[in-house]
């Protein structure tokens, strides 16, 4: 009817959409999405699994490397232990042999024999010579040690050098009752090295000669140039070196079996391993040549020392 107002309708609450109806989504991104997400993860798993797997093996490594090490730390305790009791029992023989020497002669035992004491008073110096050179391998080995490749060489007279060799040779043979010859060539040529090293070399190869050869037998010396090096030969007629033994002779420490069951020379197998190393820093060569029980030849060869250069070329090998 005109005029007549009427209140309005209450707004009706909304509608819940129907059970199991839902609004349309983006199905084919979430895929992408889940899928670039889940490819992320296997990389990240691969990569933790590859880590893990180098982490392992590097662990093993390292384990592997603590146990070589820890072995290589005993074999040198071992060594050392070895080492001092070697050069303790080598010091102390002789030094015992001389100590009883002077005994014999301070208290009187043979004051009416003059012949006597000289021989006991022979026998002592010769056991101190053996105390000196022994003192004198280790220095050398320490030096050595120390120096290598640093030591200072110079152009060299072997003349000057191989002097004093033959000098002190030639008595120590005369002591010893072996017959020594050494030739000399016309001409020595000039070498570039360690005066002190080589003159070594040369006492150490003559040395041996002498101490492995018994009374009667003979050592024969030769140096002289050879074309374009300078040779040195000292060849005995002593207990020689059996040919299985060859092979070891510049070993540290090594003395061959005959060595030590049949000669009453004392040594801690220093000598030759202490050549070799010289010769090959001069680049020198020594070979060996032996017949067991009838004697051994050994030659060493350094390149001749030309203004302007240096000489050596090496082999190795040789010993006792």
């Amino acid at each position: 009817m005109a005029g007549t107002q009427h209140s309005p309708e209450p707004e009706r609450p909304a509608r819940p959409a129907a059970a199991g109806k839902f609004e349309p989504h983006d199905t084919a991104g979430h895929l992408a999405r889940i899928k670039g997400w889940h490819h992320e993860f296997e990389t990240s798993l691969d990569s933790l699994v590859s880590y893990l797997q180098d982490l392992s093996k590097r662990s093993q490594q390292a384990q592997v490397e603590c146990s070589r090490n820890f072995s290589r730390i005993a074999d040198l305790s071992r060594a050392k232990t070895r080492f001092t009791y070697e050069v303790s029992h080598e010091i102390k023989a002789p030094l015992a042999a001389v100590y009883n020497i002077l005994n014999v002669i301070i208290e009187g035992y043979l004051k009416d024999d003059r012949e006597k004491q000289f021989d006991l008073l022979t026998r002592a110096r010769y056991r101190v010579r053996e105390v000196i050179a022994l003192l004198n391998d280790l220095l050398m080995l320490s030096l050595l040690e120390e120096s290598t490749g640093k030591l200072k060489k110079e152009p060299l007279d072997m003349k000057a050098i191989l002097v004093p060799v033959y000098e002190d040779m030639k008595e120590y043979a005369a002591e010893r009752e072996v017959r020594f010859a050494w030739q000399w060539g016309d001409e020595l040529p000039a070498l570039f090295g360690n005066p002190e090293l080589l003159r070594r070399v040369f006492m150490n190869l003559v040395d041996n000669a002498v101490k492995y050869t018994d009374p009667g037998g003979a050592v024969e010396v030769e140096a002289r140039k050879d074309g374009d090096t300078f040779l040195f030969r000292v060849a005995d007629t002593g207990i020689g070196i059996p040919e299985d033994e060859l092979p070891r002779v510049f070993d540290i420490f090594f003395r061959g079996s005959r060595a030590r069951s049949e000669s009453k020379a004392e040594g801690m197998g220093l000598g030759l391993s202490l050549v070799k190393r010289i010769v090959d820093d001069h680049r020198g060569t020594i070979t060996v040549s032996s017949e067991f029980g009838v004697g051994t030849t050994i030659t060493v060869r350094f390149l001749e020392h030309k203004k302007g250069g240096a000489g050596g070329e090496a082999s190795t090998h040789s010993g006792r």
